[in-house]
This record gives C-alpha cells, sequence and structure tokens, in this order.
C-alpha cells in the first residue's frame, strides 16, 4: 500500500509539472499574440511618403509646389494632385524637401504648416542648379496639413528621375 501512494504521489507531481509546463505554454503563446496584435496595430499608424517632380519647370512662381511622382505613400497622407500632405494621425513628422533651381533664376521655398511657414530653403547662387534643402521636425494634430510654397524666384530643375523633391514620415 505504501508503494502505491508513493507512486501515485510521483505521478501526481509528475502531472503537477506537466500543468506548470502547460501553463508556462499557454502564457507564452497569448503573449505572442498580444505582441502580434499590437505589431499590427503599429503597422496601421506608419505613415511616411517622398514625391517628385520629372520635369524641370522655367516659369513656376507662386503657390504650392506640386509633387506629382509618388515614390512612396505609407499611410495615403500625401496627395499628388494637390501637393499637400494631410496627416492621418497626430505625432511628430519629419519632413524634407530638395529643390534645384532652374539655371540661375534662384529659388526660395518654405514647408508650410496650416498656412504657416516654417523652414526656408535658396538655392540661390552665381551657379546655375543650385540646391537648396532644409528639414523640420513638426508637431501634427490629425487632419493637419504640410506642403510646400513658393516664397521667391522661378521655376526648378528635375529629371526623369526625382531630384526636386518632398517627403515627410511619422516619428
Amino acid at each position: 500500500m505504501n508503494k502505491t501512494v508513493d507512486s501515485l504521489k510521483v505521478e501526481l507531481k509528475d502531472a503537477q509539472i506537466e500543468q506548470l509546463k502547460l501553463s508556462s505554454a499557454v502564457t507564452s503563446l497569448e503573449m505572442f499574440r498580444m505582441n502580434l496584435n499590437n505589431s499590427k496595430f503599429d503597422l496601421q499608424k506608419k505613415v511616411a511618403f517622398t514625391a517628385g517632380v520629372t520635369s524641370s519647370s522655367t516659369t513656376w512662381n507662386r503657390g504650392t509646389l506640386v509633387f506629382p511622382t509618388v515614390i512612396n505613400n505609407i499611410g495615403g497622407g500625401y496627395n499628388p494632385n494637390t501637393g499637400v500632405f494631410k496627416a492621418p494621425t497626430e505625432g511628430h513628422y519629419v519632413f524634407f524637401v530638395t529643390v534645384v533651381e532652374y539655371i540661375k533664376q534662384y529659388s526660395k521655398v518654405d514647408i508650410v504648416l496650416n498656412g504657416s511657414s516654417k523652414v526656408r530653403t535658396i538655392g540661390d547662387s552665381n551657379a546655375a542648379f543650385q540646391t537648396g534643402v532644409n528639414m523640420a521636425v513638426l508637431r501634427l494634430q490629425q487632419g493637419d496639413t504640410v506642403w510646400i510654397r513658393h516664397a521667391s524666384g522661378k521655376g526648378y530643375y528635375s529629371n526623369s528621375i526625382p531630384i526636386t523633391t518632398f517627403s515627410g514620415f511619422l516619428l
């Protein structure tokens, strides 16, 4: 009888160990599932775009610079018909613009947030094809708009592979 009780105690101990292993495996799988769901959620919040122009202009001298060639538009915030980025979600964004002036016609453009100029580029020299670049980190609310606006000069230069570009992404 003692042997039977001892044998049952060993079996009970083994069953408890197996139950702990199973419980641990279930917990690990649940953590994996939660991380996977969080990753999917994060992927839905990703926002990034790069757009450019693929031909030059010798006459552009006012308004918004439209970048119709979309290289990437994760989150769909950039509109290639208007040249305006509309924030699909709130957060801190980084924007970068490169504008090459057209043969000594000079070029100054601004990165604009909701109508207010934030930073300016300048392509201004006695040499042709000077490049103006600038970057801004801006806090945006959902629905805020950012675009590139003419400040002075005339025209811009680009090529079939875009040289004059506008990019942005959510940090």
